[in-house]
């Protein structure tokens, strides 16, 4: 995956969650499903994917991966993961 560019980055981390939340709003998927969905997309998907960014970017090493699910984790790296161009 290459999540060095940071277009592909924001599509991989924001149309999952749109997707999710027009799905909710349609009615596609029960007030349950969305909630559980949408613990998943905050604590699996989001680090995982961030987490990617971080290596492609060599701001992390691989033995570190991990932390990326720890809560708040990546707030260290806020700005390489959302506003480094």
């Amino acid at each position: 995956m290459k999540t060095k560019n940071i277009l592909v980055y924001y599509g991989l981390i924001f149309i999952p969650l749109v997707a999710l939340i027009l799905s909710a709003k349609n009615h596609l998927i029960s007030s349950v499903i969305f909630v559980i969905c949408l613990l998943i997309y905050a604590f699996l998907y989001h680090p995982y994917v961030s987490g990617l960014r971080l290596l492609a970017l060599n701001k992390i090493e691989k033995k570190d991966f991990w932390r990326m699910f720890i809560p708040f984790w990546d707030t260290i790296h806020f700005k390489t993961l959302f506003l480094d161009f």
